[in-house]
């Protein structure tokens, strides 16, 4: 009950200061400070708590390690051609993706400024953007850049709430609105994920422990490690809301590397495997990933591991399809509870949200992503 309230507290907190967003000309509050605007330029406040100042109208962006933020943009302003250079890794998931079809300027953007895993400044200079947008982790490339004289936006990977999925994407989208000039999609997405959030509740909020399902998010599988997600890392936030446990909660903060000994103690009985990964369910009901034997684990056994999906966006972290992954996770964890049927609520949202009418091929390709979107 106490994540509850705290998930609503900050998505009503959320609600409130996207209603105090004022127009273009005006001088708009944010988490941070201000943001202050004139004729040809304006000042605002990243996530880091830095003054930036980008041009009044931004007509190019770059994304890099913030992975999912390329679609943030698109989300914002219903626009990819500013999209003009992302990590490959991010281009990979834009790729395989339904983006790709419903904004196929996404796949012009340069990824050549990402060489080895790190950013090449040289590179980025060449692209010359009128903002980089950077995790806000990074900074050594936020330096770089700033001293090659690019605008740069830190963003956080986990930015409110203790990694509430759809807060965190709603303080992207709020800063991705005063860089734009926009908040119709900001407004209208708090508005869809509070919605779904308190639907889901009602009908979870009496669950015992013992009537939930002991579940465990992948958030990387491999011959070479098994990384898992646990406290503080939005898998625990996206089980604990849609009526699951999550086995990694009191062993794991954040993101960690374990071994099998480890997972058979947890013995989960339903896993999610996500994007960042190349591994589908049928490697591990086939046991062919080598020097591992999950053969005995509970949820193999069951047949209940799933592939998270991608949609606009890889569904695991905050995206423009959260509402949706909120249902997609509540009908694998509590399926007495949801009946969702998956094919209508992507078509449904897609059509409100997005504009875009999604065929069934396309609701497939969502709902069975291929291998090839967690790539670099």
């Amino acid at each position: 009950m106490a994540g509850r309230k705290a998930i609503l507290t900050t998505l009503a907190l959320a609600a409130m200061a996207l209603a105090a967003c004022s127009d273009k000309e005006a001088t708009t509050s944010t988490s941070g400070g201000e943001v202050q605007t004139t004729a040809e330029e304006k000042i605002v406040i990243d996530q880091a708590g830095t003054e930036v100042t980008i041009p009044a109208e931004v007509n190019s962006i770059v994304s890099g390690g913030i992975l999912p933020y390329f679609h943030t943009w698109y989300v914002a302003t219903n626009s990819a051609k500013e999209i003009v250079g992302m990590h490959p890794n991010s281009y990979n998931a834009a790729e395989n993706s339904i983006l790709s079809k419903m904004a196929p300027d996404i796949l012009k953007a340069d990824t050549s400024f990402v060489q080895n895993g790190e950013m090449n400044v040289e590179e980025l200079m060449k692209i010359n953007p009128d903002v980089f947008f950077e995790i806000a982790t990074d900074e050594k490339s936020i330096e770089q850049a700033r001293n090659a004289g690019i605008n740069t936006v830190a963003i956080k990977a986990i930015d409110a709430a203790a990694a509430e999925p759809l807060a965190t994407f709603n303080s992207w989208l709020k800063l991705t609105g005063e860089i734009a000039s926009t908040t119709e999609r900001a407004d209208k997405f708090i508005e869809i994920g509070t919605a779904v959030q308190n639907e889901i509740y009602e009908k979870i909020d009496g669950l015992s422990k013992e009537q939930k399902p002991n579940a465990l998010m992948m958030y990387q599988l491999s011959e070479q490690a098994i990384t898992v997600g646990g406290k503080n890392f939005f898998g625990n936030q996206w089980l604990n809301a849609t009526g699951a446990n999550d086995v990694a909660e009191n062993d794991v903060t954040g993101r960690k590397d374990v071994n099998m000994e480890q997972i058979y103690n947890w013995n989960p009985e339903i896993i999610y495997l996500t994007n960042f990964t190349e591994i589908q369910p049928e490697d591990l009901y086939n046991n062919t990933i080598p020097g591992q034997d999950w053969s005995e684990v509970e949820a193999v056994k069951n047949k209940q591991v799933y592939k998270i999906p991608l949609g606009i966006y890889r569904w695991f972290p905050p995206s423009g399809d959260a509402p949706l992954m909120l249902k997609w996770l509540a009908s694998n964890n509590q399926p007495e509870l949801f009946d969702y049927d998956m094919n209508a609520e992507i078509k449904s949202y897609y059509k409100d949200f997005y504009g875009y009418d999604v065929t069934d091929e396309e609701v497939e390709q969502i709902l069975h992503p291929s291998s090839d979107a967690a790539k670099y």
